[in-house]
């Protein structure tokens, strides 16, 4: 079994997708673990360096699917992302569907992610910091700990609405 880190960076994970799809890696050949715990069926086998034979188109559509649902924090995070991958480059649509077992859980996962985004933009309120706070520190402060990562993606709405504030 191939045991792989992806920082948490879905842009790791995609290019890591790349090559084990290149080369015909089965999901069930793949581990997605953490740095600090150890795989106990784990090989000293690495991912391979280069692109292999194997090269096919998936839909847009698919990647920004999985690149949603890679902000759920839960187990078998981007195990389930790459047997999706897998099931629709091999020609089964279906895995993207809410009627397919894996397809339901891919979506329960976006739908999930989707609604923390709402909850940070609807009742994230910031309040200012007294004017002699300091040069260096921002106006205005708010404090959110969201259920899964979507800070980087949900505070565009944010930054669209403060500007430099």
């Amino acid at each position: 079994m191939i045991s792989l880190e992806c920082d948490n960076l879905f842009s790791t994970w995609r290019e890591q997708a790349r090559w084990l799809l290149s080369h015909q890696v089965d999901p069930s050949q793949v581990s997605w673990g953490e740095a600090e715990v150890a795989d106990l069926f784990a090989t000293d086998q690495s991912i391979p360096e280069a692109l292999g034979p194997f090269q096919t188109r998936v839909p847009k559509a698919l990647l920004q699917l999985l690149e949603s649902a890679a902000c759920y924090h839960g187990d078998q995070r981007w195990s389930l992302l790459y047997e999706v991958l897998w099931r629709v480059s091999h020609g089964d649509r279906t895995a993207m569907l809410a009627g397919d077992k894996l397809g339901s859980e891919l979506q329960r996962r976006i739908k999930q992610v989707s609604r923390e985004a709402h909850h940070l933009h609807a009742f994230v309120r910031f309040i200012a910091l007294p004017a002699g706070a300091g040069p260096e520190l921002p106006e205005y402060v708010a404090w959110h700990e969201p259920a899964h990562d979507i800070l980087k993606s949900a505070s565009q709405h944010f930054i669209g609405r403060m500007g430099r504030h």
